[in-house]
């Protein structure tokens, strides 16, 4: 695999310097003779009317097309409000230059009452919105947007389904303009037939307000509009899989959509025990459980290696599954997307999501604590079995009230109940071997909760330019319960004899429940001040309101029951948050030069109530200023600075000075004194791409600095091996981080290279023993890719990755840990005769410096058959082999301040699947060129 990768490099530069022919020419107004700028021309081949390439005339009219080899080919040359024009092309071996001369086009005005029959041109470039008609893109029978959008210059897929258009990442994508599924773009690429899209529209879609009053807040996102095919707009498509294989494997789903009109009606549905997620959980508990261990925070790095799943590059999308999928789980999902227009003037978009999944972890921890003169080792096997049920609605009413007025709704509701068992055997040894504790515990944990949002913005928008107000208004409830049965055993030891000095038991049952509530509003007023210039004045209140219980009852061997309640581990506590202030802002925009500056004043309290006797009182006033300033040097090269600053309160639990012992060996306060923290954020980002070229750079550079960072404080306890923690503020954490990224075609060899590497350096600080601590951690991520392909016939993606981490420590210097991760990929397809389609995916990973054990080399490999049949090909047969080696294994390192712990956890493993998929579009049908009717006139 290395040497493969070595190849590439060694032969890519040969091949760059082959010379091929050029095409020049001028497109005209046929009429006036004169030159049209800038206007869109297309390449294609005259065998199956693929495109080769394309590009912008300059602004005489002038173009040229490089690096053509020997062919027969069909050029159009377009332009907004003009008939596009087509002539054929011959490009010979002995060719440097062929110039096609002048091509005059004609303005649809001048063919009134004509009908004309022709091609649709491959690309059109509209302003910033670049638009790719889909006949020039072949794709095989049943094949899903996501294989369609490899094909389109310029734009890449990764292997977890993510969109990029020249290295820029697409968070968007649309359907017939609406939202699909509350706009998660892998809901749309994964699962809607690529023969159902006509157009593939890529624009920068501004922020709803900005989309409303014409005013541009500089707040806008990469996005992909699908315009579906006249005849799906009356259709029933989508398609249906049904799996079974070895192991007791099971994997079904299908798809189902009926577009009509404005109505837009979508059904997805998903079960498998194959580790295929449906879609993201949301969790919506708060105070308590999940979320508030989430709250408590960490700093440190993290690396894994394991394996994915066949079937990762169709259906439902991965939800933290593939390569870091922990366990094996069955999971069942379904979910309803519905878009329509009410009246003239409301759009109603509304989608509902179910997921019901149940995962079972088995995990070995080696961890060895670094704590300067109390260095140990800790052992922990742990088995776990979680069932997670969740219910998410969400919706989003824009109603239009006239054209200077709208307002748009979006409530949300989600709601969520979780089971999880989990048994742990776990002991603590010196590098000696001495035995310092060791201990087991069994816990039930039964959880549920409720969130639910709603969000009002109303815009409008004045007869003077520029001139606009809205007003946001939002509400947040969440309510959840939790019900734990916890029961442990633990042993501490004589380091000197090693004997038993101390045991404790725990039998405890602890319920918890929480409620928070939240409010705000924003008004926001903008005024022309002078040409290209705009002042944005604003103001907003929020306030969070939280009431969190937790009762902790012992066992009563008296009555038998758990009813003796324990004070120490029981609190209650009520919190009061508020933040209000206003911002003033000046943005000019220019053709070239857009800059904005301005600051914040925020006045923030809180107010907490513990247990009745104790309060806990905070307040903040803070002025946070902020600054940008992009410079346009096209519509694909620019550069962008931002500056921004930032705060963070502490939380509830994070102040609140009651211990929390649930965990014995790693006990846990809070600080009633500790400050908010202050982010200082620079970033700097060049971006330049040519979409004609399909070359892309794009560079960013970010730094962050924390004034008063929350951070823990460490107490170790050499003779138990107890740790104690508390959050502490503490200066001196920064973050570095820096990107480059370079991709470019090779046309002769149907090729495109990417290169690329990332670095971050993190400065975190802690305290142990009340001694500081400074922690930097190093990443270094170089980054190689190559990507082959041949229309219908074989597709080639090879990978190269490093990964590089070290970690240093002022107070253990003895301690440092570094490691290397290697991983090199290839996936080739193969379309061969009869139908058949071959796929095979290989990844190769290597992990040094880790402990003993726990350093690891996967070759992990993936391989499927697939026959279709019936007509038009709507039917597939396809048989996948999962982890064909049997080799797939879970490894993960952690390092933060007080340790370095390896861990492996259990993985699927090899597994073979057959599985029959039937299309209920028409696959195949309009997969050739296609003719476009256009009568103008009456």
């Amino acid at each position: 695999m290395v040497r493969l990768f070595i190849l590439v490099l060694i032969f890519t530069p040969v091949f760059c310097f082959a010379q091929n022919a050029s095409i020049k020419g001028r497109v005209s107004d046929t009429a006036a003779n004169k030159p049209l700028a800038y206007s869109t021309i297309s390449l294609i081949k005259a065998s199956d009317s693929t495109l080769v390439t394309f590009t912008r005339a300059d602004s005489s009219g002038v173009f040229q097309l490089k690096s053509i080899s020997e062919g027969k080919y069909r050029l159009s040359a377009s332009y907004v409000g003009y008939h596009p024009a087509w002539i054929d092309v011959s490009v010979k071996k002995t060719d440097d230059i062929v110039n096609v001369g002048n091509i005059a086009i004609i303005d649809l005005k001048s063919l009134a009452n004509v009908t004309v029959t022709t091609k649709r041109p491959p690309v059109t470039v509209n302003n910033d919105t670049l638009e790719f008609n889909t006949e020039n893109f072949k794709t095989q029978p049943n094949a899903v947007v996501e294989d369609m959008l490899k094909k389109m210059p310029g734009i890449t897929v990764d292997n977890d389904g993510t969109v990029r258009l020249n290295g820029q990442r697409i968070n968007r994508v649309l359907v017939n303009g609406k939202e699909f599924f509350t706009g998660d773009p892998k809901m749309a690429t994964k699962n809607l037939p690529a023969d159902a899209v006509d157009k593939v529209q890529v624009f920068d879609k501004k922020s709803d307000r900005a989309e409303f009053t014409g005013v541009d807040d500089g707040n806008s996102e990469k996005a992909i509009n699908l315009k579906l095919k006249a005849d799906r707009n009356n259709a029933l498509f989508g398609k249906i899989t049904a799996g079974a294989g070895t192991d007791s494997r099971y994997d079904g789903q299908f798809n189902i959509n009926k577009f009509k009109g404005d109505q837009q009606v979508s059904m997805i549905g998903m079960g498998n025990n194959t580790n295929r997620q449906g879609f993201s959980f949301i969790d919506a508990l708060s105070f308590s459980g999940d979320m508030m261990r989430n709250m408590r925070g960490g700093s440190g790095m993290v690396i894994r290696t394991g394996g994915g799943g066949p079937g990762d590059d169709s259906g439902l999308p991965i939800a933290g599954g593939g390569n870091n999928q922990q366990g094996v789980a069955k999971t069942y999902a379904g979910g309803l997307n519905y878009n329509n227009k009410i009246g003239k003037k409301t759009d109603l978009n509304a989608s509902y999501i179910v997921n019901d999944q149940s995962l079972l972890t088995n995990r070995d921890v080696y961890r060895e604590n670094i704590i300067p003169g109390n260095n140990f080792k800790y052992l922990q096997s742990n088995t776990a079995k979680r069932d997670n049920l969740q219910h998410r609605l969400n919706m989003s009413i824009d109603h239009k009230i006239d054209s200077f007025n709208s307002i748009k709704i979006t409530p949300s509701i989600t709601y969520q109940k979780s089971k999880t068992e989990s048994r742990s055997i776990y002991t603590s040894e010196t590098l000696g071997k001495a035995k310092i504790n060791d201990g087991s515990s069994n816990t039930l944990n039964n959880s549920n909760g409720i969130s639910f949002r709603n969000n009002i913005l109303y815009r409008k928008r004045f007869k003077k330019r520029g001139r606009t107000f809205s007003t946001n208004l939002n509400i947040t409830y969440n309510q959840s319960d939790e019900d734990v049965e916890l029961r442990s055993t633990n042993s501490f030891y004589n380091r000197s004899n090693g004997l038993p000095a101390q045991q404790t038991y725990f039998n405890q049952n602890i319920k918890q429940d929480a409620i928070n509530r939240s409010y705000g509003a924003s008004l926001v007023y903008t005024e022309p001040t002078w040409k290209g210039g705009l002042a944005e004045i604003s103001y907003f209140y929020n306030a969070n309101i939280g009431n969190a219980g937790k009762n902790t009852f012992d066992f009563n061997n008296t009555s038998g029951k758990h009813d003796l309640l324990n004070n120490l581990l029981s609190n209650n506590f009520k919190s009061n948050y508020t933040y209000t202030g206003g911002s003033f802002n000046l943005r000019t925009q220019r053709i070239k030069w857009t800059t904005g500056f301005g600051a914040s004043y925020q006045e923030a309290t809180l107010r907490s109530l513990v247990n009745k006797s104790l309060t806990i009182r905070q307040s903040f006033t803070d002025v946070l200023p902020n600054a940008n300033i992009t410079y346009k040097i096209n519509n694909y090269r620019n550069l962008r600075l931002d500056y921004t600053t930032t705060t963070r309160q502490p939380s509830v639990t994070q102040l609140q000075p009651v211990p929390d012992v649930s965990d014995l060996l790693n006990v846990r306060e809070g600080n009633a004194a500790l400050k908010r923290e202050y982010q200082h954020s620079l970033n700097l980002n060049y971006f330049a791409a040519d979409p004609a070229t399909r070359k892309n750079f794009f560079a960013f550079a970010a730094i962050t600095a924390t004034n008063n960072a929350i951070v823990n404080s460490d107490i170790a306890d050499p003779a138990t091996g107890v740790r104690t923690t508390k959050p502490v503020n503490a200066n001196g954490s920064y973050n570095i981080f820096t990107a480059l990224n370079a991709g470019f075609p090779l046309r002769k060899l149907k090729s495109r290279i990417e290169v690329g590497s990332s670095a971050s350096y993190a400065r975190n600080v802690g305290l142990l023993n009340n001694n500081r601590n400074n922690i930097g951690n190093l990443s270094i991520s170089p980054n190689f890719s190559w990507n082959f392909s041949i229309d219908t016939t074989i597709e080639i993606a090879a990978s190269a990755r490093l990964n590089y981490n070290d970690a240093k420590y002022s107070l253990q210097p003895a301690q440092n840990t570094s490691y290397w991760q290697q991983q090199y990929a290839i996936e080739m397809t193969n379309y061969l005769p009869l139908g058949f389609v071959l796929n095979n995916n290989f990844t190769f990973t290597k992990t040094t410096g880790r402990a003993t054990g726990y350093n690891t080399t996967v070759p992990f490999w993936n391989a499927s058959v697939a026959k279709g049949f019936l007509k038009n090909k709507r039917a597939e047969l396809k048989l996948s082999a999962f982890d064909l080696l049997n080799e797939n294994m879970g490894i993960t390192r952690n390092a933060n301040q007080n340790y370095v712990e390896d861990i492996r956890y259990n993985v699927l493993q090899r597994y073979f699947l057959l599985s029959f998929t039937y299309s209920l579009n028409k696959s195949g049908l309009n997969s050739g060129p296609r003719a476009v009717i256009r009568t103008i006139g009456n």
